[in-house]
């Protein structure tokens, strides 16, 4: 499976790094940025893996990396990556 962005994770992933760079330094966002990129590709290779919440409608699944979470949804074809949130986010207010 392919794995696209919605153009709101897109700039979650930009706020992420850039949060990144001013309290950890360029170094450590970038190899979180890449760790997340990682991520991302488990779950196009294991799109099911994470508990599909069925209580937003659309339907999502939810997946825990690192401090954030990361929402996406499944079709035959590829993985759509939603949004890319901080663990601590009220994220399903995101998504009413």
């Amino acid at each position: 499976m392919a794995v696209r962005r919605t153009p709101r994770a897109d700039q979650d992933l930009v706020g992420i790094y850039l949060e990144g760079v001013g309290q950890f330094g360029q170094r450590q966002a970038e190899i979180y940025a890449a760790n997340l990129s990682s991520c991302f590709e488990l779950l196009a290779s294991q799109p099911l893996m994470a508990r599909e919440r069925t209580e937003i409608q659309p339907p999502v699944r939810v997946h825990a990396h690192g401090s954030h979470i990361i929402v996406y949804a499944v079709d035959e074809e590829d993985i759509l990556i939603m949004r890319v949130l901080h663990g601590r986010r009220d994220w399903e207010r995101e998504f009413q």
